[in-house]
């Protein structure tokens, strides 16, 4: 657990930060209807950077309120509040986008364990950073790549079939009648979405897309919408190589590939110490109208196996996609301090919008955080 603030002028006690944090909640939550909402999600926020350890909707009132009410106001004005999240994410997304440059989005996981299953979205799941099974939601976050590191913008809570399959489940928790659909539709949804909202040029979508079961079908959608993109993918997925022009009848897998050639030759590009292998691809059931593929391949570090990328940006220098490759890694590392610095899997509510208005406040304390200064 990380100290967010030291006690200094600057902090969300201090003069200083007390101004900052409100100028940032006027331009974020503005859009609010009411002042009453305008005034605790800044005391959410507020309250979210400076209380330390489990983030509880009661220690969470305590230590910005000492009216004895206050921590019934604020699980009201999360969990039943009818306020519109995506219209704030777009506020944030704004607010980010003229303070900093972009240079990716990285769409990243948050495995969110809960002990019950009651909350929405609950199930049981494979996570790969515990390496078990475990009961949780899934949280599947998209975030703006900068020089200020990756910033989450928008959230998607992926549904699995049997919640809306069962209205008494659907209306318990107040889910949305188009919530659900596979993992793929749900995760290039929020893609889709987010990447509408921006004003800044166009820049590439990276992934690690390893903790995706369903990962072709999202790859086959990427490819045909022709958003460029850098992407991860483990040596089980399935390509076609290209020879002379022209792609093998039958796919295989990058491992079977790779062992098909003697395994990754030496050579291949050079960049500041790093060798990478290149190789043009397609993906199964491509047709001519798809583009080609680049397939990018790497020894890991201490012979543990191969890590390979995919990537429409064919002509693209290596030192650029290096950057774009460490993306989904550096986005990884941000939601572990989004869970355990800022909250985000300490939600104590079990609705659909009230998991979507906390993880909006959250991501709006996170971006605040890392981007405050005398102009945040």
């Amino acid at each position: 657990m990380t100290v967010l603030y030291e006690p200094d002028p600057g902090g969300p006690a201090g003069l200083d930060g007390m101004r900052r944090l409100s100028s940032f909640a006027d331009a974020v939550f503005g859009r609010l209807p009411r002042a009453d909402q305008r005034r605790w999600a800044e005391l959410y926020v507020r309250a979210l950077l400076s209380t330390p350890g489990k983030k509880s909707v009661r220690r969470l009132a305590d230590s910005v309120s000492d009216s004895a009410t206050a921590s019934q106001s604020m699980h009201q004005f999360v969990n039943a509040s009818p306020w519109d999240w995506q219209a704030i994410r777009q506020d944030l997304l704004r607010w980010v986008e003229q303070r900093t440059g972009a240079t990716a989005w990285a769409l990243a996981p948050a495995f969110i364990p809960k002990r019950g299953g009651h909350s929405v979205g609950v199930h049981r799941r494979y996570d790969p950073f515990l390496r078990r099974a475990t009961t949780c939601q899934l949280g599947i976050g998209l975030f703006l790549c900068g020089p200020a590191g990756p910033l989450p913008v928008d959230w998607n809570l992926y549904i699995p079939d049997d919640w809306p399959a069962d209205p008494r489940l659907g209306t318990r928790v107040r889910l949305p009648e188009d919530a659900g659909g596979p993992m793929w539709s749900q995760a290039a949804g929020l893609a889709g979405r987010t990447l509408s909202w921006t004003c800044g040029p166009e820049v590439p979508l990276t992934a690690d897309l390893s903790w995706m079961p369903d990962r072709g079908a999202f790859l086959a959608q990427l490819a045909y919408s022709e958003r460029p993109f850098v992407v991860e993918v483990p040596e089980t997925a399935a390509v076609r190589p290209v020879a002379a022009g022209h792609p093998a009848p039958a796919p295989v897998t990058v491992r079977r590939l790779l062992d098909s050639r003697g395994g990754l030759p030496a050579g291949g590009e050079h960049h500041h110490g790093v060798d990478i292998v290149s190789m043009p691809v397609t993906l199964p059931g491509a047709t001519a109208r798809q583009p080609r593929l680049r397939l990018l391949a790497q020894r890991r570090a201490g012979g543990r196996g191969t890590a390979v990328w995919l990537t429409n940006l064919v002509d693209r220098p290596l030192a650029q996609l290096l950057p774009l490759m460490r993306q989904p890694l550096l986005a990884s590392a941000v939601v572990n301090s989004l869970s355990g610095d800022f909250g985000l899997q300490d939600f104590e509510g079990r609705s659909y919008p009230g998991w979507h208005h906390h993880a909006t406040l959250v991501s709006a304390a996170f971006t605040h955080y890392r981007l405050r200064g005398p102009d945040a």
